[in-house]
């Protein structure tokens, strides 16, 4: 049979909802004589396109010209044409808030005070909007020494903050096994968004 959405490569996709732009669910169809409409999971209903607030465009698929928390939950089109309908992927619809500007971050050393060849971590943490990037990089006592082994570890997560909002979490962890004197001193984390760089510090002092 002939497929009546464009083909994607997943089965699920998030769009994320932010207040100041529109979005986009991307159910396109591949006949203009397609009848499409939008269909809510939970409670199951469809969702009314009025023109203003939610628009039908071939090209790119269903907008959502102002978005609110109202909108979020789990959502997929369904198509008609000559024969049976269709039904697209799922999409799961996060609402954000605006983002706010440079990485809120925070450092922690454990522990703060080491003794030679015990195990330090320092771990710079950022919250943020689910769709912003964050970049780290790092400055410690024994950078300018090549040899001094260091690990660095990036991942991040997202939380949903049970009030319908999703949070980013990013982390960067440095690690050395084994604490030397040279070692002691200051941990700088710089992150880094499009919106700017925050830089925080901790110390580790040598017990």
């Amino acid at each position: 049979k002939e497929e009546l959405f464009v083909p994607t490569p997943s089965y699920f996709e998030i769009v994320y909802l932010n207040p100041d732009k529109p979005a986009v669910i991307p159910c396109r169809v591949t006949t203009p004589l397609a009848k499409v409409t939008l269909h809510r999971e939970f409670p199951a209903e469809e969702i009314e396109t009025d023109e203003t607030n939610i628009i039908y465009d071939a090209k790119k698929g269903f907008v959502y010209q102002h978005p609110t928390s109202d909108h979020k939950g789990i959502v997929y089109c369904k198509a008609e044409s000559q024969g049976a309908p269709q039904i697209s992927i799922k999409y799961h619809l996060l609402y954000v808030e605006v983002p706010k500007g440079p990485p809120s971050a925070t450092i922690v050393a454990s522990p703060s005070r080491a003794k030679v060849s015990d195990g330090i971590h320092v771990a710079c943490t950022v919250l943020g909007e689910p769709d912003v990037d964050v970049n780290f990089s790092w400055q410690y006592p024994g950078q300018e020494q090549l040899e001094r082994p260091v690990i660095i570890q990036n991942f991040w997560r997202l939380i949903d903050r049970g009030t319908g909002r999703t949070t980013r979490i990013s982390k960067s962890v440095l690690i050395i096994e084994d604490f030397e004197a040279r070692d002691a001193g200051n941990y700088i984390c710089i992150a880094q968004n499009l919106q700017g760089t925050t830089t925080v510090a901790t110390r580790v002092e040598l017990n």
